[in-house]
């Protein structure tokens, strides 16, 4: 429904003037000299779903924009000027944190280099071995789900716990024989997702060994090849592939840092150099 169809349909259940006459400056409500007008409606882009949805969200809009002005006007007047002093600071310093912020923001974006290599971000993680200690313990895993009737699940065992290149191809082409599986052991998993994944194993058995081990699960109808490909115990190092995101935010957010700090003193710098700014002794 168009806009100003349902502005129309507002002013009927709010008793207000007609608003068949549709145009931008529209006069929708008034809380003493705070005008609402049909452009800034307009301008909030709401979603409806129905035609009813849309007259309780623009009322309740409409009700909301005016409980705002009526207590703020309450408020001026309610309240002490020392707590007018107080807030009209917070306001002026929120107002510089917001317009500097936005700026820096966009000085970034267009100045800081994002490029990071490969190479900067293993040195990072090999001067840093320290700071990337596990707190929990991670596994690298695969697993198929089959049948336990199927035919040829000796034949599929010995594919799945050999896992060369010919058999994972092998594998790949008989995945339509599988009820579940999971490939792709080349990657870590904590114990949350490996659980969530393979929620068959039985986490006190499995997950306490502390190497590669080979596991088989039936359940009613089904046959559960498991194998824990490589496990690493809490407190050792964290894979460089486990956290290598997180090592680029931290490469990223260091550079970054050093370059607003240079920023800030090269404002400074320049104000201090072109007569903008003076300190008085």
């Amino acid at each position: 429904m168009k806009i100003f169809k349902i502005i129309f349909l507002l002013f009927i259940i709010i008793s207000c003037d007609d608003l068949s006459k549709a145009s931008q400056d529209e006069l929708i409500a008034r809380v003493n000299n705070n005008y609402l007008y049909k452009s800034d409606i307009d301008n909030l882009n709401i979603e409806f779903s129905s035609s009813y949805d849309s007259i309780i969200k623009v009322k309740s809009y409409i009700n909301t924009w005016a409980k705002n002005y009526l207590f703020y006007e309450k408020a001026l007047l309610n309240i002490s000027i020392s707590q007018k002093q107080i807030i009209d600071k917070l306001i002026n310093n929120y107002k510089f944190d917001i317009y500097n912020n936005t700026y820096k923001e966009n000085i970034v974006k267009y100045k800081i280099d994002t490029i990071i290599t490969e190479n900067q971000l293993i040195d990072y993680y090999k001067r840093n071995f320290s700071n990337f200690l596990l707190k929990e313990p991670l596994y690298k895993i695969r697993f198929i789900g089959l049948p336990r009737d199927n035919i040829d699940r000796k034949f599929i065992s010995n594919r799945f716990t050999r896992f060369s290149k010919e058999d994972k191809v092998f594998l790949d082409s008989i995945s339509f024989q599988f009820t579940e599986s999971f490939l792709n052991d080349s990657i870590w998993i904590n114990k949350k997702t490996l659980l969530k994944i393979a929620p068959f194993i039985n986490p006190e058995k499995v997950l306490s060994i502390k190497k590669p081990q080979y596991f088989q699960f039936e359940q009613s109808l089904q046959l559960y090849l498991f194998k824990i490909e490589d496990y690493l115990k809490e407190n050792e190092v964290s894979p460089f592939s486990h956290i290598k995101n997180s090592i680029r935010n931290l490469v990223f957010n260091q550079r970054k840092f050093e370059f607003l700090k240079k920023f800030d003193q090269d404002i400074i710098n320049d104000a201090i150099e072109n007569k903008k700014f003076e300190i008085y002794k």
